[in-house]
């Protein structure tokens, strides 16, 4: 019997040490660095302050202690009513010097209260963050994260995104002008997946995006994914007006190769785009983009020209040996050169294009003939 009780005493001391062991760790899961670097205890929010927060009831700041609270995404109380978009609650915070500092707080993901704002295009509410911010900076310097209001507009999250690379990805016009305009002068750099601002706004199809980029940033980058530009991004998406545009303001870009040595040109050539967009981009283009050889299905050395022959893109073919005739001597690394790869139901036809006149029938498909038995010999 005594070792029973016996046993049963070292259970429970066992137990009390496996839960005091388990609040210690939540104790420390639960602290989080504040702005003088020192340590800070805070708790999981009152669920009452979530739902005030969301629905805009300020009366709740009165009654809770919401420095320190956060939901299990580490949202505070700030993310939240600027997330559901509650612009007088967002005031109301702002105005209290001990919980100003929140302006400057990520969440799990990085997210500031000014990201998740941007994100659903509550523009009033940006409007009071950068206003609580600006005004944070000029009453006290050191008393709050945002000393400068710009670093606010500038922090990025663990994807390396502004609030402007929100703003413009989810089309919120009205935002993305503001943000602009508080902060001109800044070249916004490129998040994780390689794209900045301007690039999403090309990608997406955002032309008015675009224009508005292009007409009030002082200096706007214009990479992308896989080494493309924004020019790449137009072109892709067949896109007339938006080519025009991003050519009128650099047009450099023709020359721009992604990662794989594809030029806009090559692009234009492959989806097949208008030969507005062609004729475009031929005008602004160095000659050396014309012949520029690129690898296409496994294949090296194919010009714009060989990708639009064997994509079937009769007016592109038709433009760039308008263009430049010579074109049509250039073989890829098997030796192919135009007509080896018009695609065969195109060919004839094709065939009197490129030789520049009203051929007849039986001379293109003797000529068409020919160039195929110089192939079958060349690979026999």
């Amino acid at each position: 019997m005594a070792d029973s009780t016996t046993s049963s005493l070292n259970l429970s001391t066992e137990s009390n040490q496996v839960v005091a062991e388990d609040a210690r760790k939540i104790q420390i899961a639960n602290q989080a660095t504040a702005d003088d670097g020192n340590l800070t205890q805070i708790i999981f929010m009152d669920p009452k302050l979530y739902v005030a927060a969301a629905h805009g009831d300020i009366h709740v700041l009165e009654r809770h202690d919401i420095r320190v609270q956060r939901t299990p995404k580490k949202n505070t109380v700030l993310h939240v009513a600027a997330q559901f978009g509650q612009a007088d609650f967002v005031e109301k915070i702002l105005k209290l010097p001990s919980l100003s500092s929140l302006l400057q707080h990520h969440n799990e993901k990085g997210d500031t209260p000014l990201h998740l704002a941007v994100r659903e295009g509550h523009l009033t509410v940006v409007k009071n963050l950068i206003h609580g911010a600006k005004k944070l900076g000029e009453e006290d310097t050191e008393r709050g994260a945002a000393a400068d209001w710009k670093v606010m507009l500038r922090t990025t999250n663990n994807e390396q995104d502004t609030a402007l690379h929100e703003a413009v990805r989810n089309h919120h016009p009205e935002v993305v002008k503001l943000l602009i305009q508080e902060d001109p002068d800044f070249t916004y750099g490129a998040n994780t997946e390689g794209n900045t601002p301007l690039y999403i706004a090309a990608e997406w199809g955002f032309g008015d995006l675009v224009q508005m980029i292009l007409d009030n940033c002082s200096s706007p980058a214009h990479s992308g994914f896989s080494g493309r530009t924004a020019l790449h991004a137009a072109v892709i998406l067949k896109d007339p007006a938006m080519t025009k545009k991003i050519l009128e303001w650099k047009p450099a870009l023709t020359k721009e190769l992604d990662k794989n040595g594809w030029s806009p040109l090559h692009f234009a050539a492959y989806v097949g785009c208008h030969p507005t967009i062609v004729t475009q981009l031929l005008e602004k283009s160095d000659t050396y983009v014309v012949y520029l050889g690129v690898k296409n299905h496994g294949i090296g050395n194919r010009t714009a020209l060989h990708i639009a022959a064997s994509r079937g893109h009769v007016e592109i073919v038709k433009l760039l040996v308008s263009h430049f005739p010579d074109c049509c001597e250039k073989v890829d690394d098997e030796g192919n050169n135009v007509l080896h790869l018009i695609m065969p139901e195109k060919k004839i036809f094709l065939t009197s294009v490129i030789f520049g006149g009203p051929l007849s029938i039986f001379r293109s498909i003797r000529v068409f003939i020919g160039w195929n038995q110089g192939k079958k010999n060349r690979k026999s």
